[in-house]
């Protein structure tokens, strides 16, 4: 996954100590994804000490009783000196302000955080928020105004505590989440590594109008007699990764062009999630798919009808491309 073009690694994709590693929530109302009011910092434990961080008094930018190992926030310096910024409208949260190759890599007392340590929206999307835990950066945060350096560098388990309003009437309170940190991720075998993998479309119907995920579970199967369960097990989890697709519009009509692409590979990179199970998805709008039809320069016909949707994905040494499966819009 990505983040303002910077390729990330999601908490279930197995996140070594060393990668920049996206620590992403999603806040869910009555079903609907919807920002909360504010939020006030994100601070990273061992999960060890789950028990004995939380407080019923302080500062927003924690409500905690024990130092975090790393802590994010948003600060806004050039008005008042180490002002917390909670409000999720605010341009601080954007997903451009994060910048691993910036001068705002590190976070000091009356710097500005947002380059590497801050709080970021993903864009487009409401409800959805991350943070990154960057092991190759000499990471520092925030916490009760002063710097702090990251010491959630070690292969362990670990919890990251949201400190959230969720409405405008509701009291500041923690989110907890759970991730862990792996060592090198190399492995050895003796012999070549034979990996079978299935892809379906679970999504098959949409609604024109509708905006829906399109589901691809992939299922990935060992298919070496002898190699040990250990590795077995680590494909079991989200072994996949890059993974974009392409959507094709078919037509029949012979005025028509006969297939049209409405979303390239390269066009869907940065969108398109996997799941701790190997599921690939992307968010598909078909809101403005006439739109996108009626651009690209040939007659390509009504939004409705017969598309086909492939996967492409990286496994191992392996780039995979699934079959073309159809899907209907109507």
């Amino acid at each position: 996954m990505q983040l303002n073009n910077f390729t990330v690694i999601d908490r279930h994709n197995r996140p070594t100590t060393m990668d920049r590693v996206a620590l992403r929530t999603f806040f869910i109302n009555d079903g609907v994804q919807v920002d909360p009011v504010g939020i006030s910092a994100v601070s990273i434990f061992k999960r060890s000490d789950s028990a004995s961080i939380l407080t019923t008094s302080g500062l927003k930018m924690g409500l905690v009783k024990k130092a975090p190992l790393m802590q994010f926030g948003n600060i806004n310096h050039t008005t008042i000196p180490n002002v917390t910024v909670t409000s999720v409208n605010d341009a601080l949260f954007d997903a451009t302000n994060y910048d691993p190759t910036g001068t705002a890599g590190n976070c000091t007392v009356g710097g500005n955080c947002t380059g590497v340590s801050g709080i970021y929206k993903a864009s487009g999307v409401d409800g959805e928020f991350m943070v990154i835990l960057d092991g190759g950066l000499n990471l520092s945060g925030v916490a009760g105004g002063g710097g702090i350096g990251n010491e959630a560098s070690a292969v362990l388990d670990y919890i990251d505590v949201w400190t959230v309003k969720l409405s405008e009437n509701s009291s500041w309170q923690v989110l907890i989440n759970e991730f862990s940190l792996f060592g090198d991720t190399f492995f050895t075998t003796t012999q070549p590594m034979i990996l079978q993998a299935r892809n379906s479309l679970a999504t098959k119907h949409i609604q024109l109008g509708s905006k829906m995920n399109l589901k691809i579970p992939t299922e990935i199967t060992v298919e070496n007699k002898d190699i040990d369960s250990s590795i077995t097990n680590i494909f079991k989890q989200s072994a996949i990764t890059s993974p974009s697709l392409e959507i094709v519009k078919l037509n029949d009509d012979v005025n028509l062009a006969s297939r049209v692409t409405v979303s390239s590979f390269p066009d869907t990179s940065g969108a398109t999630d996997v799941t701790a199970n190997n599921t690939i998805i992307f968010n598909w709008d078909t809101n403005s798919l006439q739109t996108a039809l009626n651009s690209k320069g040939m007659p390509a016909g009504a939004a409705t009808g017969t598309y086909t949707v492939q996967v492409k994905y990286n496994l191992v040494d392996q780039v995979i491309y699934s079959p073309r499966f159809p899907l209907i819009v109507s």
